[in-house]
């Protein structure tokens, strides 16, 4: 019951999916099992992708396709914690009032600068994907980006084992006979995402909030998406 239920609420707080709340704000339990609903997106953007592929034969619109569903699908709600922390860690400002402007509902000139530039490097990297390879490559890249974010924010929870388990079962059936490249690719996301948090505490003055856990999300599933084709090519 509480693995249900816990699932239910990290759907309905990080998806735009017709689920069920259980409190205001989303709890640990929820958070453990993020991946989860990662692996979810990510499979129907890629699907989506692959459908857009089919009926267009074009790369470039499978790549907008998966793009556009993957914001969609999660509500913006990663990339929403992205622009944030674009507008306030670099602001030249003290940590409070860097905070202050992470929680301002506007977004300013480093939002979309970041926006620009994020949008240019995650298109980049979907037309690097094969079609046949966008559902499960998306997949694995937003349960994977989700368990960097999920493990920051709750590095205890005993459910986060739930996620785990659906990752590695998710790698074992499909990525098998590239189990080297993918863990390079695994090693250089989760650098990345460490790299993000790490910036974030020391710009915060060692806090981190709910848009530092979106911005290591959306940083360590783009890094993911960019090393797969070439650490662990698919077909």
């Amino acid at each position: 019951m509480r693995l249900w239920r816990a699932l239910l609420a990290s759907f309905s707080y990080f998806s735009i999916l017709p689920s069920k709340a259980f409190g205001e704000r989303a709890d640990g339990d929820a958070i453990a099992l993020l991946p989860i609903v990662g692996l979810v997106i990510g499979g129907l953007a890629g699907w989506g992708a692959y459908g857009a592929y089919a009926l267009t034969h074009s790369a470039a619109a499978a790549a907008i396709v998966a793009w556009v569903l993957s914001i969609a699908l999660s509500g913006a709600i990663h990339i929403d914690g992205f622009l944030d922390c674009c507008d306030g860690l670099f602001a030249m400002a003290s940590p409070e009032r860097r905070l202050e402007i992470m929680r301002d509902p506007h977004h300013g000139t480093y939002a979309v600068a970041g926006m620009a530039m994020l949008s240019a490097v995650w298109l980049y990297a979907l037309l690097q994907i094969a079609p046949g390879a966008l559902p499960v490559t998306l997949a694995m890249a937003a349960g994977f980006g989700r368990l960097s974010g999920a493990g920051v924010a709750a590095p205890r929870n005993p459910l986060t084992l739930v996620s785990i388990v659906a990752i590695v079962l998710t790698f074992a059936w499909y990525f098998r006979g590239h189990e080297m490249g993918f863990a390079v690719a695994a090693v250089l996301a989760s650098l990345a995402g460490f790299v993000v948090q790490a910036f974030a505490r020391h710009r915060l003055g060692g806090k981190l909030n709910g848009d530092c856990y979106g911005a290591i999300v959306a940083v360590t599933e783009l890094v993911l998406l960019l090393t797969i084709p070439y650490a662990a090519p698919l077909p």
